[in-house]
């Protein structure tokens, strides 16, 4: 290809939005401009697009991934109250190819790009190639997705692996459960491993603990509590960020579990590039190990931490990049 074709490329997120307009020539990718937005800020998606897409040369392609199911290309999001249609889009925008997958579907093709030093080993076990990979993050919701090694290339499975139904483990864990069905009636893990699911998991342990929830008067009472348990100023807040990380280790050895993930188990997300020196602490390790008979092989499966904050956006920049070479 000799020509220059300029693609866009997004990942979608109920509290941000990362937009890159680049141009590919040859088979190489170089970004034109780049652009981050607050998702609370706009009323759909279209309206955002506009704005970035002012001045911009005629498109050869977009993807974006974007938080929740997609079906015929098009996603009515998690978490936002947006409805997002891929032929829409191509339309209103004169955009060719418009291609909708979901978020963890983008970051399943985004670890492919991946330097070494793009990761922190929680763990390294004895990694296959070849082999299947489990992708998992915590943020506004809780995204899973799987990548299996095919002919053709990787092949990326999205799931909604955040609204299966929480596990709990131990005594503690129970309490909470019970605790959160008295609130939502069904409990997904979803409302315990993710941003908003830390602040109920410190809702609990005030309520446990016979002391007021102060924290959650904050503008962003998950922020605030992890803040407050880092720097050792709540004793509630400690206590919920421990169990935090325990449930979110577990819930990772399940997907390790589920896929045989020789490959590795990433995880990927805001919350763990803000958390990696409490991801690096031990107790979501300790979690992610506490599977009885099968902790021996759970040693075996590394995992890591994803530092690079824009694996989704080069996930989808790989897939429109995919679309223009076609």
């Amino acid at each position: 290809m000799s020509n220059i074709a300029h693609i866009l490329a997004g990942d979608v997120g109920g509290t941000k939005v990362l937009l890159r307009l680049a141009a590919v020539q040859n088979g190489r990718c170089e970004v034109v401009h780049e652009q981050r937005f607050d998702s609370a800020d706009f009323t759909d998606f279209e309206v955002l697009l506009t704005v970035f897409l002012q001045d911009a040369p005629m498109l050869s392609a977009a993807c974006f991934g974007v938080p929740g199911p997609v079906h015929g290309n098009v996603a009515k999001l998690t978490n936002l109250p947006w409805f997002v249609d891929g032929l829409r889009i191509s339309q209103r925008f004169q955009i060719p190819q418009v291609l909708l997958v979901n978020d963890f579907a983008a970051i399943g093709h985004g670890i492919g790009t991946l330097a070494s030093d793009d990761l922190a080993v929680l763990q390294a076990g004895q990694p296959l190639a070849g082999a299947a990979r489990a992708v998992l993050g915590a943020g506004t919701g809780l995204g899973v997705g799987f990548v299996f090694a095919c002919e053709q290339g990787d092949m990326v499975v999205p799931t909604e692996g955040g609204n299966v139904d929480f596990a709990p483990n131990d005594a503690l864990e129970i309490e909470l459960l019970v605790y959160l069905q008295s609130r939502f009636g069904h409990v997904c893990v979803e409302r315990v491993v993710s941003g908003p699911g830390l602040a109920n998991i410190y809702a609990f342990m005030c309520e446990r603990g016979q002391v007021p929830a102060t924290l959650l008067n904050s503008e962003d009472a998950p922020a605030a509590v992890a803040e407050a348990a880092i720097n050792g100023t709540d004793a509630m807040a400690e206590q919920a960020l421990a169990l935090f990380l325990h449930c979110y280790g577990a819930y990772a050895g399940n997907l390790a579990l589920l896929s045989l993930a020789h490959g590795g188990v990433y995880v990927a997300g805001g919350i763990a590039t803000k958390l990696l020196a409490q991801l690096q602490g031990g107790e979501f390790m300790r979690g992610f190990l506490s599977k009885g008979r099968y902790r021996g092989l759970l040693e075996t499966i590394p995992v890591y931490v994803v530092k690079e904050t824009k694996v989704g956006l080069l996930g989808a920049q790989q897939l429109a990049m995919r679309i223009v070479a076609a």
